[in-house]
């Protein structure tokens, strides 16, 4: 779940800079920015993930996979604010 949050998060960020910064000439920049951003984050989600649920030998579990939760919902707000932008 947190390789998912992260890459969607990171691909919406990506694709928002690098429309801010190289123009939105058909989309070529938000589709780069995107894949850019969508492989960093599943890669940083998925480490940051699994370290938020085994440190301290799982004791942590609970609240690990309530902010994953958390984080979800922050990924449908912005599925949201792309579909309806």
């Amino acid at each position: 779940m947190g390789a998912l949050i992260g890459a969607c998060l990171l691909a919406v960020g990506g694709a928002i800079v690098a429309s801010e910064v190289y123009g939105s000439f058909e989309g070529a920049a938000a589709m780069s920015g995107g894949t850019l951003g969508a492989f960093l984050g599943a890669v940083l989600g998925l480490v940051l993930a699994l370290w938020a649920i085994l440190r301290r030998g799982g004791a942590a579990a609970g609240k690990a996979t309530a902010i994953l939760t958390g984080g979800a919902l922050v990924v449908v707000a912005c599925f949201g604010f792309i579909a309806f932008s």
